[in-house]
């Protein structure tokens, strides 16, 4: 049975991606903060998963707000999170809407790649700087999917106690794209095998392009990185993280 994206797989997503990339992301957001001097008294991360990032911001600001588009993943963030203080909202980052403006929004762990068509990414853009307070930040990490030219394919087995996932990476650097097929085999309660199959599709962005949507929707960049150092970006960047704002009106006056 084919499902969407992360209904079977917000059950392993921790253990096998999240609680591997976590670390570099928490300490991504913390240097970006002190770097650039960014405070925050409400935030939203978009893209939320299952709340890895929640918990670093709860420490940080009193009004929070968790929004993805993956009901699935909403559930595993909840109860990471079941002591803090957080709203969550399932919607679609394209027509993003918070109840009210927030000092930063984060969108990490490559969601922004999910966005396939450029038109779908500068709307995303502008939905951010419409939630953003003037002066509010957004941080995000993207793939840009530099030194990618060819086309390969790649198997991956993925083991755990109660599943197993085979997964079909098919990466195609001409167009920029890359397509996971993970087909997950468990067990049901009356012993039978189960088979589920997502597919996750993902575009990459290369930095000039990132750069032209976010001024044309009213956001400056502040710092682009390398997201696995935190080194300033070069062409050679795989990984990107953007630090960028909404500028006050006096500011473009």
């Amino acid at each position: 049975m084919t499902t969407s994206p992360y209904r079977e797989f917000s059950r392993y997503y921790d253990r096998v991606i999240g609680n591997v990339v976590a670390p570099t992301i928490k300490r991504n957001i913390e240097q970006s903060r002190r770097r650039y001097s960014i405070s925050f008294a409400s935030a939203a991360d978009i893209g939320c998963g299952t709340g890895q990032l929640l918990h670093y911001l709860s420490r940080h600001c009193a009004v929070l707000y968790g929004v993805d588009g993956s009901l699935e993943m909403l559930r595993q963030a909840r109860r990471r999170t079941r002591d803090k203080n957080v709203l969550f909202l399932h919607q679609d980052l394209r027509a993003l809407r918070l109840p009210r403006p927030v000092d930063l929004i984060t969108c990490t762990f490559d969601t922004l790649n999910y966005l396939t068509m450029p038109d779908q990414l500068k709307r995303t853009f502008q939905r951010i700087r419409d939630n953003l307070r003037e002066g509010g930040h957004v941080i995000f990490d993207i793939i840009t999917g530099a030194g990618e030219r060819r086309r390969r394919l790649v198997r991956q087995r993925v083991l755990l106690p109660e599943a197993i996932g085979l997964w079909l990476v098919a990466i195609d650097g001409r167009r920029r794209r890359s397509r996971v097929e993970m087909r997950w085999r468990t067990s049901g309660n009356d012993g039978l095998p189960r088979l589920r199959q997502e597919v996750h599709i993902q575009r990459w962005y290369p930095l000039r392009l990132l750069c032209k949507f976010l001024g044309q929707c009213g956001l400056c960049v502040r710092g682009i990185h390398d997201a696995e150092t935190y080194q300033p970006a070069s062409r050679h960047t795989w990984w990107a993280l953007f630090v960028a704002y909404r500028p006050p009106l006096n500011e473009w006056a």
